[in-house]
C-alpha cells in the first residue's frame, strides 16, 4: 500500500538522504552537484525553509512504514511580476527498486493539484536530456520543452 502526503519537518532529515541518492544518479540530476555534507545541509535548509514559510511542498511516498520517494516544488519561482503565476517543481524522484509501480505518477499527480489549488497557472521543471523515462512521464502529464539549457567546460 502507497501513501503520499507532506512531509513533515521532522521527516526531512530521511528525505535528504533520498536527495543524496538522487544526486548521485547520473540520469536522475545535474552531475555538478557535489554530494557532500555541506550541499546535503544546504539542501535540507532549502527543504525546512519551504515547508516552515508555506512556499510549496516536499510531498514523500511511503510504502511499507518507508519513505520511498519525493517530490519538492514551490508555488512561485520568481521575485518578478509574471504574466502568470508559475511553480516550479525541483525535484522527483523514487527508490530504484521502487520504480515501476506508479509512485513518480503519484507524486507528480499530487504535486500537480496542490499547485493548481495555489493558483500556479504554469509549471516549470527541469529533466536531464538523457533521461528518457521522466520525460516521457512529465509528457504524458501535458508538459513540453519551453528552452534548452547549454553548458561549455573550461
Amino acid at each position: 500500500m502507497m501513501e503520499i502526503r507532506n512531509a513533515t519537518l521532522e521527516e526531512v532529515e530521511k528525505v535528504t538522504n533520498l536527495w543524496l541518492e538522487f544526486i548521485k544518479n547520473p540520469k536522475g540530476s545535474d552531475l555538478n552537484i557535489v554530494p557532500n555534507e555541506e550541499n546535503k545541509e544546504r539542501w535540507k535548509e532549502f527543504a525546512e525553509g519551504i515547508i516552515k514559510k508555506k512556499l510549496g511542498a516536499v510531498k514523500i511516498a511511503i510504502v511499507d512504514g518507508n519513505i520511498v520517494g519525493y517530490i519538492l516544488y514551490t508555488y512561485r519561482d520568481s521575485p518578478l511580476q509574471l504574466y502568470k503565476k508559475r511553480g516550479t517543481i525541483y525535484d522527483l524522484f523514487v527508490r530504484e527498486k521502487y520504480r515501476g509501480m506508479g509512485i513518480g505518477k503519484a507524486l507528480l499527480s499530487s504535486a500537480l493539484e496542490d499547485l493548481k489549488l495555489n493558483g500556479v497557472k504554469m509549471v516549470q521543471l527541469y529533466v536531464k536530456s538523457d533521461n528518457i523515462t521522466a520525460i516521457s512521464l512529465y509528457e504524458s502529464y501535458g508538459f513540453k520543452e519551453s528552452l534548452k539549457v547549454m553548458r561549455r567546460e573550461f
